[in-house]
């Protein structure tokens, strides 16, 4: 008896933010797939759409010209979320905390600390051709339906 192992879902996307409505439909499928509860898939699609929006928007400064690039697959027990952008690149150290006072105003800032909220690992590197990219792994629950 073979097993099938639940697909990986991937999508790449010029850099607009109406390329989300794209983002948001192969997460919904990636949560059907895989059989992840409502809340679950919520909180997945929330921290997968604020991860691209950061590629779109900071990584990849809106230029259409730049793609960024989206993987998420079912590994064992977890959930691997891959996101590249063609931008300079940036250090999660360096972020500045959004719940300091002097930043509890501004306007953006909040995508990091929903995404470490959720995930249960987050790391940045540089991709080969110089742009960022945001590995994120999710530990699914006992029983994620």
């Amino acid at each position: 008896m073979a097993f099938n192992a639940p697909r990986s879902f991937e999508l790449t996307v010029p850099s607009r933010l109406d390329a989300l409505e794209a983002v948001q439909c192969l997460v919904t499928e990636a949560a059907r797939e895989y059989h992840l509860s409502e809340d679950f898939a919520y909180w997945m699609e929330l921290t997968i759409c604020e991860s691209m929006i950061n590629a779109i928007r900071h990584g990849n400064r809106c230029d259409p010209a730049k793609q960024a690039h989206l993987k998420i697959s079912l590994n064992g027990s977890q959930i691997e979320i891959i996101v590249e952008d063609q931008g300079r690149g940036f250090r999660l150290d360096d972020l500045a905390d959004p719940t300091e006072t002097k930043n509890l105003l501004k306007p953006s800032g909040r995508g990091i600390l929903i995404i470490r909220s959720f995930m249960d690992e987050v790391h940045v590197s540089e991709t080969e051709g110089g742009g960022n990219r945001l590995r994120m792994v999710k530990r699914l629950p006992e029983n994620p339906s």
